[in-house]
């Protein structure tokens, strides 16, 4: 007993010291933070600054964020100089260790930069989508938009827990836009800011569930002359969406969903009805008719539920999940080639 209690107790002394080395392991920064708050805060085009900090290694919380509301007018220079000022902070190393965001709003509009303890290596790029977002809400009147700037770091790719906060662009036209309407925005979007191809983006309306999003490239005329046309044909109520460069379906997937309903043979007749239209794509394209836009299609790509086919491809299946019935499997083989 006697040694066990001088095991626990030589235990407990290295993990203390080993706390207390992270503890003090960063620098405290507290007055760092406040001092960056005033001197955004005095800035032209800026209405409020609020800071949030946070030093407390043993909870893996070793944070700090300005939270930035901006003037309804304003203008490109001002919010490029906003980024820059915080970008120049972020560069003398003195927040070495911490990780950071800058949230700038108006209403509903974001613009973020968010990094972790990680130089920033892409300045100049950050200022220009900042000043983009102020352009973007100009170009596309009454739209809410949301820009995750992105955040290139030195010798290594962004990690996973910050993929969802970086290299993003969302955005939501207002209520009552007409469905066809987000096809316009996507192509004002792709004439006026070529340079954002490689951002990732989700353009869509309020209130309704159909969707245009795209990586790495934006969608061709054609592509969006097809969504055009799909979304317009109400015969069957349904929503649409294109993807562009998913992560584990082709790099074009085309996905409607039944409304109002669940049953597969009338997502099979919206099936039967477009699929002529979507063909004209060029292959491979997928394409899901179910009663939702994922289209019941797996984490690995693969289909788990009515209806998919790819056109001029073969589509990948789980059938200990779903197996399709046979009219399914017909309307599949006149479309993919894996059959021939």
């Amino acid at each position: 007993m006697q040694q066990l209690s001088t095991v626990v107790g030589a235990f407990t002394v290295v993990a203390s010291l080993l706390l207390s080395g992270c503890a003090t392991s960063v620098p405290e920064r507290r007055a760092d933070v406040d001092r960056l708050g005033e001197q955004l805060r005095s800035m032209p085009g800026v209405q409020s600054v609020d800071t949030d900090y946070a030093d407390h290694p043993a909870q893996g919380r070793v944070q700090f964020a300005a939270h930035v509301q901006i003037a309804d007018d304003a203008s490109t220079d001002q919010l490029a100089a906003l980024a820059a000022t915080y970008l120049k902070a972020l560069g003398t190393g003195r927040f070495r260790g911490y990780r950071s965001e800058l949230d700038v709003r108006k209403g509903w509009n974001i613009f973020a930069v968010s990094s972790d303890d990680r130089p920033v290596t892409n300045t100049d790029q950050i200022i220009g989508q900042a000043r983009d977002w102020v352009s973007l809400r100009n170009a596309l009147n009454g739209a809410t938009v949301t820009l995750r700037a992105t955040v290139g770091h030195p010798a290594g790719a962004v990690p996973p827990r910050d993929v969802p906060i970086s290299n993003r662009a969302e955005i939501e036209l207002p209520e009552n836009t007409h469905t066809v309407d987000i096809a316009t925005a996507v192509a004002t979007i792709a004439a006026r800011f070529p340079h954002l191809a490689a951002l990732d983006w989700t353009v869509g309306a309020a209130k309704q569930l159909s969707q245009i999003a795209f990586v790495r490239r934006f969608p061709g005329a054609k592509e969006l002359d097809v969504w055009r046309t799909l979304i317009a044909d109400q015969s069957i109520a349904h929503a649409d969406s294109l993807r562009i460069n998913g992560p584990v379906t082709p790099s074009v997937w085309v996905a409607e969903a039944t409304i109002g309903t669940d049953s597969v043979d009338v997502a099979l007749d919206l099936a039967r009805r477009h699929l002529p239209v979507v063909a004209q794509l060029p292959a491979p394209v997928l394409y899901t008719a179910s009663d939702q836009l994922s289209g019941h299609i797996g984490g690995f790509g693969t289909a788990r539920g009515p209806f998919a086919v790819t056109i001029g491809g073969c589509t990948p299946r789980d059938p200990l999940v779903y197996k399709p019935n046979a009219a399914e499997q017909a309307l599949a083989r006149h479309y993919e080639t894996c059959h021939r």
